[in-house]
Formats: structure tokens, sequence, C-alpha cells
């Protein structure tokens, strides 16, 4: 079975990995500066403003006719267009549930969605996509499920915004996996979809939204699709240049910092229960990781031994 091509790793890759993580962590803090919007209006500009921004990057890199040749074979594909735009509404809902959280003063519960997040991925394949796993894995599902019911315990009732946030990520990053579009196309095409919803519902806003709103707000409101652009960008350059092991462990530094933004910054508080709720999802993590570099040694050690054989053979 053919192998994809190893990836030579960078430092110019691990810092646009780091970029992209550091980035999403620090966002509460933006999210937060904007609470005095409605979320279905922050959701709404930062939708108008990463189309906007998307189609001037693909227009400046001459990105613009591969997009739209892409976009039209896919066209001609129902049923990968459907799926197109059923993940576009998924990522709409994580980032409106995510925009929301902030701006009720729950990022901490949006972090523990986000630490959650790999774990229930390995779920979903197990169950939707039929794959197996070790020891460990189950071992890490057991550790992340004792989590989530301590933290249910501690916040005192079922984090209902985090589980569907996390939810939609997933189910999105499930479509991603046979939707054809790269990621500058994809963010482009999905904001794209939803624009016309996000226009509708900013004309149907008294003042666009904005009304009352002082100049730092609307400038944040008009920056939104910048932020949003930046992180994806570098790590969609971050996972070209770095080995894929390295781009799951540089991301966990996305939730640590909202857990650390949500402390330090927004001030939010956690009790001794959400902290021993937060250490079991770690080591759940842990466990995972663990696994995920055993699985990864013994594919390179099967892909080196393959190749000596190889060798061996066109010595022969």
């Amino acid at each position: 079975m053919p192998t994809a091509p190893p990836v030579a790793q960078t430092p110019r890759g691990l810092i646009a990995i780091t970029i992209s993580s550091v980035t999403w962590g620090l966002l509460p803090i933006y999210w937060n500066a904007l609470h005095s919007v409605q979320p279905n209006t922050v959701l709404a500009y930062r939708i108008i403003t990463t189309v906007v921004t998307m189609a001037l990057l693909l227009v400046v890199l001459r990105r613009h006719r591969h997009f739209f040749a892409t976009i039209s074979k896919l066209w001609s594909n129902t049923r990968l267009f459907i799926l197109a735009v059923i993940a576009a509404l998924l990522i709409s809902a994580n980032w409106l549930l995510y925009i929301i959280l902030v701006s009720v003063g729950k990022t901490l519960e949006a972090s523990a969605s986000y630490f959650l997040m790999p774990v229930m991925n390995m779920l979903i394949a197990l169950i939707v996509l039929r794959e197996r796993t070790n020891v460990y894995g189950w071992a890490s599902l057991v550790l992340a499920a004792v989590g989530v019911c301590i933290f249910i315990a501690g916040s005192g009732g079922v984090p209902w915004l985090g589980l569907i946030m996390a939810l939609s990520f997933c189910g999105y990053g499930l479509l991603k996996r046979v939707v054809p579009l790269d990621s500058w196309q994809s963010i482009t095409f999905e904001t794209a979809v939803v624009t016309p919803l996000a226009f509708l519902w900013i004309l149907w806003q008294p003042g666009f939204g904005i009304v009352h709103q002082d100049l730092g707000v609307i400038i944040l409101l008009m920056g939104a699709g910048i932020v949003t652009a930046i992180p994806l960008i570098t790590f969609a350059y971050g996972v070209q240049h770095c080995q894929y092991l390295t781009v799951g462990f540089v991301q966990y530094l996305n939730p640590t910092l909202q857990f650390l933004s949500a402390i330090l910054f927004l001030h939010e508080a956690i009790n001794h229960t959400m902290l021993i709720a937060f250490c079991m999802i770690w080591l759940s993590l842990a466990v995972y990781s663990f696994a995920l570099t055993a699985q990864y040694r013994a594919t390179q050690k099967v892909i080196r031994n393959l190749q000596v054989d190889d060798a061996q053979h066109a010595a022969d």
C-alpha cells in the first residue's frame, strides 16, 4: 500500500504551526472584547470579513482561477457539494457556539471541549468509521468520560453548549475527509456559502448591529476576518512542513492557552472539582498521545523495514 511521502520538518514550519495554535488559544480575549455585540452579529461580521480577506488573498496569490475551477468541479458532484455546504453550516455553528461561550463567561467550558476533541474524534472513528484502537485508546476514552462527569459535578450542570460545539467540529472534520478542498479553498467556500445569511442578519439589525458601539469595537469587528485567516494560513503551511506527530502535540497549546486566558485574563472562577476534571482530561490526552506516539513509531519501523527489504531485493 502506498504511503505518504515523508515531511521534512523545518523551523519555519514549526513556527507557523505554533503561531496558529497560539492565535487560536488567545482568541477568547479577542471575542470577549466584543461582548457588547450580539454573538449572532459578531459571527455575521466574522463570516463577511473572512470571505473578503480570503478572496483578496486568493487574487493576490493568483489562486482564484484554481479556486473557481475546483468549485466548478465540486458543483458537478451533487453529493460532494451538499456535504461541503453541510460542512460550512457546521463550522459556522461551531464559531457561533464558541463566541456565545466566551461572551457569557464560559471559556473554561470551551477549553474543556477543545481538550476533548481528539478523544471525541477517536470515538467517532470507532463508531462511524469502524476503526480499531488499542488498550491505550480505550483507557483515554474512559479517563475522558470520567473527566467530563467530574466537570459536570463541579460546574453544576451538563456543558451542553461545549459538547455540541465539540461535536460540530468533529462532524466538520469527518466531512473534510471526503470533500476535496484544501484549507484555502475550504475556508473561502464555507464562508461564501453562509455570507448571504450573514448579510441578511446584519441588514435586519438596527444600525447594522453596531449602533452605539465605540470605534474600538467596530475596528475589532472589521478585523475578525484577519484573525480568522491568519491561524488557518499558518496552520496550512505548518502541516506541510512539520511531522504530523509534531502538529498533534503543538495543537494542545490551543486549549491550554484558552484555559489560562479564562483564568488569568477573563477572570473566570474555577473550583477544585473542575480543576480535578481538567487533570483527568489532561491525563486522558497524555495516554492518547502515548498511543499515537507508539503507533507512529511502529509505522515508521515497518516503513524502514520495507525500505531495507526493497533495497536488498534491488541489490540482488
